[in-house]
């Protein structure tokens, strides 16, 4: 056999305690692990399989089922120091589960942990199913595709950056060379300060005057320069005041046209409406009372008229009564009065022709309210454009006010600024002299030179802060050195999943050597996977694997074989060891530190003696359920409990 590595050794192999209640078949029920192998045995219908899927759900796979006679169950695994408790309650609406199991990791526990008889890895290989949906289901695709789509992005953003830095680095040598020429120019502008400085010294004349005068000047220039700008202030006051009074002439011209007496217009036509509306209902009302009364007496002349007042049903002579005779007479039913029935028709067109001069009288009602309408609408727009306009003057009102006002100070400031002006021009004239003196153009050199000094300073300092900042940014090497660690961190997650493909077949691959070896089916030569990629012609390329079979005959001679013909046994031992390769290969030893193992009926007792030794080298704690006839073969030295306990 290959040497086995042991991926349990930083797993918690503490001794285990598991407590059931209401789950399954079992009403409750406490069982201890140690660390190592433990047969559960018993019969079949002993609960084996309810504890295991008990246990299965405190490790963090799918809940187990509540006792049917139950409204409330858990389980409660005691590992070392600490607790995980599953517990599902019967609600009004269904089936609650909650608590706090041994892992989240519910796929990889019930991939690859509890291998009992509904375990995918197993189903699969029975049904002949692709087994690299069944390896690579814990495995969270999503997440990683986004962690690579986060690294192109990280990657893109360290390039741009890598490539500003780069260019602003370029920069440098013009910089540093700008630099270097302010430095010179400072320094030379200095040697002309000083000798300037030596000049105005030797001279014997009143340096306080020439300065004075020299003041005076820039004085009178600062002025002119503020009268000059409050000039053209008063120049955009005026053309915005002007602007506001054309708006202004606008509005009241456009509020001109709109008549002024909608107020009266719309309460006399709100008064004629209301009459014209009363007496529309008014020839309402009289239009349906003549109608009624037409209709009326139109059913009792019709020929099914049988009870006309003044004919007796019951006369031989009711058909001549009822005859189309228009002197035949009848009793009036309003008045009581005998009169011709034929009178009582002529009345009843009359009737019609009033009810028709009604109806056309309501005609023209009804169009001179609608016209009316129209006119109040009319009005209530005239009205609300007339107020807009008020409003619009009103404002520009209140605008070409402040406009005037700010006219106002700004004439004042000017007046002031004039005043100023035509005295300091006195004053002025009265320094020319001493201000054509060669100390005056020494003294203007000075300011010159001392504004020009003051520009070349600040550009220094402006040029050493950007090179102080460019040679603080990251260096090219180590923004590479960030781009190479991105680059392979992308690659390696690029290539995660396909590493993982890859362990797990090879994972089956040596495991199921040595599980032949070790069971010593006769004929299976060999049973491999194949990592293969099919495209299927549509869509991405998938990663299927293949699984091959190859058979040795009693001569020796080896042939290829399908799954299909498989027996049950066989079939059952390359499921197992599919799970384990997933167990191992998805490092879930580190997730959980047990295996669960169930419904190994189709294979004989030596290898399930055999199975179970080759597992329990790679699981802390391997738990498995076995007819006690099988359980005969295994070593004494594993646990043993009985499922006699487990029966409700």
């Amino acid at each position: 056999m290959a040497q086995q590595s042991d991926p349990t050794t930083e797993t918690d192999t503490s001794h285990a305690t598991l407590s059931i209640t209401n789950l399954g078949g079992i009403d409750t029920a406490t069982v201890e692990f140690s660390p190592g192998v433990t047969l559960l045995t018993g019969r079949n219908a002993t609960n084996r399989t309810s504890l295991l899927r008990a246990l299965n759900g405190a490790l963090g796979g799918t809940a187990p089922t509540l006792k049917s006679d139950a409204d409330k169950g858990h389980v409660t695994l005691t590992l070392g120091n600490d607790e995980f408790t599953r517990t599902v309650t019967r609600t009004g609406t269904g089936i609650k589960r909650d608590g706090t199991p041994y892992t989240n990791a519910e796929t990889l526990v019930d991939s690859f942990v509890t291998l009992l008889e509904d375990n995918p890895a197993r189903r699969a290989v029975e049904r002949g199913d692709d087994l690299h949906d069944v390896i690579m289901r814990p495995v969270d695709t999503e997440a990683i595709e986004q962690r690579i789509r986060d690294l192109r992005q990280e990657k893109q953003e360290l390039e741009a950056e890598r490539d500003r830095v780069e260019q602003r680095r370029d920069t440098l040598p013009q910089l540093e060379e700008r630099r270097h020429t302010l430095q010179d120019e400072i320094a030379s502008i200095d040697e002309e300060l000083d000798t300037l400085r030596d000049e105005v010294a030797a001279v014997e004349a009143d340096a306080e005057a020439a300065e004075d005068a020299e003041a005076l000047v820039d004085d009178l220039d600062a002025r002119r320069q503020e009268l000059q700008r409050t000039e053209d202030d008063i120049d955009l006051v005026e053309s915005e005041r002007n602007a506001l009074r054309d708006e202004l002439e606008t509005a009241h011209a456009d509020r001109d046209a709109v008549p002024d007496d909608a107020t009266d217009d719309r309460a006399d036509i709100e008064t004629e409406l209301e009459a014209l509306r009363d007496q529309e209902r008014h020839l309402e009302t009289t239009i349906s009372s003549l109608r009624t009364i037409v209709e009326f007496n139109d059913d009792l002349l019709s020929e099914d008229g049988h009870d006309l007042p003044g004919i007796d049903p019951d006369n031989e002579a009711v058909t001549a009564a009822l005859a189309p005779d228009e002197t035949q007479d009848v009793v009036c039913w309003t008045c009581g009065s005998r009169t011709e029935q034929g009178a009582i028709a002529d009345r009843l067109d009359d009737l019609r022709a009033v009810i028709e001069e009604k109806q056309a009288e309501r005609a023209d009602l009804t169009e001179r309210i609608e016209t009316l309408k129209d006119d109040r609408h009319t009005l209530e727009e005239q009205q609300r454009r007339r107020e807009e306009l008020d409003r619009k003057i009103e404002r520009t009102e209140e605008k070409i006010e402040q406009r005037e006002q700010r006219l106002d100070d700004l004439e004042s400031t000017a007046a002031e600024l004039r005043e100023q002006i035509h005295e300091l021009e006195a004053e002025v004239a009265e320094t020319e002299a001493l201000r054509e003196s060669d100390l005056l153009e020494t003294y203007e050199q000075l300011s010159e030179l001392q504004y020009e000094r003051g520009q070349r300073t600040q550009e220094l300092e402006e040029v050493d802060e950007e090179i102080a900042e460019i040679e603080a940014l990251p260096t090219p090497d180590d923004l590479e050195a960030q781009l190479d660690e991105l680059s392979t961190e992308l690659e390696r997650e690029r290539t995660r999943i396909a590493n993982l493909e890859a362990e797990a077949v090879g994972q089956f691959n040596d495991h199921m050597d040595e599980i032949l070896d070790v069971l010593g089916f006769e004929n299976l030569a060999r049973v491999w996977i194949e990592r293969k990629t099919d495209d299927g012609g549509r869509g991405p390329p998938e990663t299927v694997f293949d699984l091959n079979v190859v058979r040795e005959d009693e001569t020796g001679t080896v042939y290829e074989d399908v799954v299909a013909h498989l027996s049950e046994s066989e079939r059952e031992v390359v499921g197992l060891v599919v799970a384990l390769a997933g167990y191992l290969a998805h490092e879930a030893y580190e997730e959980v530190p047990f295996m669960l193992l169930d419904s190994l009926e189709a294979i004989d007792s030596n290898r399930i003696a055999a199975l179970v030794d080759y597992f329990a080298d790679y699981v802390p704690h391997l738990v498995v359920a076995l007819l006690p006839e099988d359980a005969e073969g295994l070593s004494a030295d594993y646990e043993r409990l009985t499922a006699d306990a487990l029966t409700a």
